[in-house]
């Protein structure tokens, strides 16, 4: 068994992660802020105090004998400056990799996503070698934490290997899950265009699955990266499966708003509010436009291949898993 440490534990995909190390029975420490909830940590992980951001604080926490560090440590929106996700996504992944050669730690596996690949709207399915053309403060922040550690492996020899997930969806999720069954079911959720276009999404516990795997064939893929997906479907059948769920079910209700005038909408409301400096999200992003009402096909097909990956899930089981478990969005 191993010596496993996770940043992000607290979080979405990282309570997955946590759960699956912990049945795997290895030795698990996580990461946490003073301000983090721990309501999502399985029993039997063992909880450090510290943060990705304060590089002595991070160094300190990590335990000598650490064997796999899964760096899972993120901040995720579709809206925001570069000062609110470079500390995290940047620095502190600059922070992680710093503790990983003090350390001498061996294995590294960090999330990143497939927003490296920016939004090119093809039906041709992207795979690792797909052009990066990040778009926007976030995927640009992914892109420059790839970018680290490529920097890092060429100067000190650090092993690393990243795993990509699209959109991911699932117990836990906090940000879009929850917004989407709640626009859903109030019949205020829309669709971009004729939300026929097809879109690739994980489950946060086949994303758990693949970095885990990744740590387990290590030899096979440290220096490589993955993209790591449950399903493809056209958007607009994603909100249908969840309203024929819905108990009672909200067919019927779905919006449908012109692709190019939400983009528009999307870019104007963004500007508008950061020219205000406003804190607070638009009510519509071009991100969010991009997300959702383009064709976004990823091929998951070299860690099926090298890592023995193979999703449990599917979009009945995740939409699933989204309604059944919408209560434990909240943490304890």
């Amino acid at each position: 068994m191993a010596n496993c440490f996770v940043t992000g534990g607290t979080g979405f995909v990282g309570s997955h992660i946590l759960n699956l190390l912990c049945d795997k029975h290895h030795s698990v420490f996580s990461l946490a802020r003073e301000t983090s909830v721990l309501g999502f940590l399985p029993q039997g992980v063992m909880t450090v105090r510290g943060d990705v951001t304060d590089l002595d604080a991070l160094t300190n926490a990590v335990p000598k004998d650490t064997e796999w560090f899964f760096h899972n440590a993120g901040v995720m929106a579709d809206w925001g400056g570069k000062t609110h996700f470079y500390p995290v996504n940047v620095e502190g992944t600059h922070n992680v990799l710093e503790t990983v050669r003090r350390k001498d730690i061996p294995r590294l596996i960090h999330t990143s996503s497939t927003g490296v690949y920016g939004f090119p709207d093809s039906s041709q399915p992207l795979d690792e070698e797909a052009p990066k053309r990040p778009e926007g403060f976030y995927q640009k922040s992914k892109y420059e934490g790839e970018k680290l550690i490529e920097q890092y492996s060429k100067d000190y020899g650090i092993k690393a290997t990243v795993v990509r997930p699209p959109t991911v969806l699932g117990p836990h999720d906090m940000f879009t899950a929850p917004q989407i069954v709640d626009r859903v079911a109030k019949g205020s959720m829309v669709y971009f265009g004729d939300g026929t276009n097809l879109i690739s999404f994980a489950h946060a516990e086949d994303v758990a699955a693949c970095q885990v795997a990744a740590a387990e064939r290590f030899d096979k893929s440290a220096g490589n990266a993955y993209n790591v997906i449950s399903f493809t479907c056209q958007f607009k059948e994603l909100l249908q499966t969840i309203e024929s769920q819905l108990n009672p079910p909200a067919t019927g209700r779905l919006r449908r708003v012109p692709y190019r005038a939400a983009l528009t909408l999307g870019t104007l409301m963004g500007g508008t509010y950061s020219a205000f400096r406003s804190k607070k999200a638009p009510l519509l992003t071009s991100f969010r436009v991009k997300l959702f009402g383009t064709t976004y096909i990823i091929d998951d097909s070299k860690a099926r291949r090298e890592l023995g990956y193979t999703p449990k899930h599917n979009l009945e089981s995740t939409v699933k898993s989204m309604l059944t478990r919408v209560e434990s969005f909240k943490p304890r």
